[in-house]
């Protein structure tokens, strides 16, 4: 991703530092409603507008400084996860990318306090793969039970996921960013750039990939999901996650779906043969 060569399987666009910087400065251009121009980078930078050129235009490479990474941040209006992908994408990586990674293994400490959960809960590792639910988890979601099952896959790439998610389009650019930001912390991790190959060949998703191109995000903690599920009679249903990381297994998430009431909680009903109570409402008010 960071060198002079590209496969289909890695991202085009702002994965190399030159094609970042550039989609760094046209959104803050189109923030500000007037061009940020090379030269008043390089002046901030008290570098001259020809060096500044060559390391838009890919010709240097070199890591940039912290101090380098504050100034343009600062110039460009960065936030934290914009900042934080320059610094990977500038120093080729985080720490994650770094050795071989045994594959994770759910402790039963960690298959306990999933039980436990009266909400809907799963673990995924780094690539989205999930690796556990709970009971809950299974009854409202059952495509998350099944051989390989794949977070990312499914919403991007499953009509059941498009027909589920009343905003898809919105949900899928979360999932983008969140692919974006994988990207350049684990620029040679086979399975995610696989992943991301996979959803920039459906058209719909590629549209996706092709907007926002400064657009990164770390986790969907919080983003309220507006849903349909068969296992609420088809009535809106709003879900809300809270990521946690489990300091044992390193990358992987615990994501617990708690849900938003409208008004009067939804009342309880009693559940299909074999099959768990839906968890109740609850006042919910949004982001933590």
């Amino acid at each position: 991703m960071l060198g002079a060569t590209r496969d289909n399987s890695r991202e085009a666009g702002p994965a190399e530092l030159g094609s970042l910087l550039r989609a760094f400065r046209a959104a803050a251009s189109t923030t500000l409603g007037r061009t940020i121009l090379q030269r008043e980078v390089a002046d901030a930078l008290h570098r001259s507008e020809r060096w500044y050129r060559d390391l838009e235009g890919g010709t240097i490479t070199r890591a940039l400084t912290r101090h380098e990474l504050d100034i343009i941040g600062a110039l460009l209006g960065l936030d934290r996860v914009q900042r934080r992908a320059l610094f990977l994408v500038s120093h080729g990586g985080g720490l994650s990318s770094l050795g071989v990674q045994e594959p994770p293994r759910i402790s039963d400490q960690l298959r306990y306090l999933l039980d436990q959960q009266p909400f809907p809960a799963y673990v995924i590792d780094a690539t989205w793969n999930v690796l556990a639910v709970n009971m809950a988890m299974a009854a409202l979601f059952p495509w998350s039970t099944a051989p390989e099952a794949n977070l990312m896959r499914w919403l991007l790439l499953s009509d059941e996921a498009r027909d589920q998610h009343l905003n898809w389009t919105s949900d899928a650019e979360v999932c983008i960013r969140m692919l974006r930001d994988a990207a350049v912390d684990r620029p040679d991790d086979a399975d995610l750039q696989q992943l991301i190959s996979d959803t920039r060949q459906n058209p719909a998703v590629r549209d996706l990939w092709a907007r926002g191109t400064a657009d990164f995000a770390d986790h969907y903690d919080g983003h309220v999901l507006q849903m349909m599920l068969p296992l609420y009679d088809g009535q809106v249903t709003e879900l809300v996650p809270h990521v946690l990381h489990p300091a044992g297994l390193p990358g992987c998430r615990m994501t617990i779906l708690t849900q938003r009431a409208h008004g009067q909680p939804v009342a309880k009903r009693s559940a299909p043969a074999g099959r768990p109570v839906p968890p109740p409402a609850l006042g919910y008010s949004g982001r933590g």
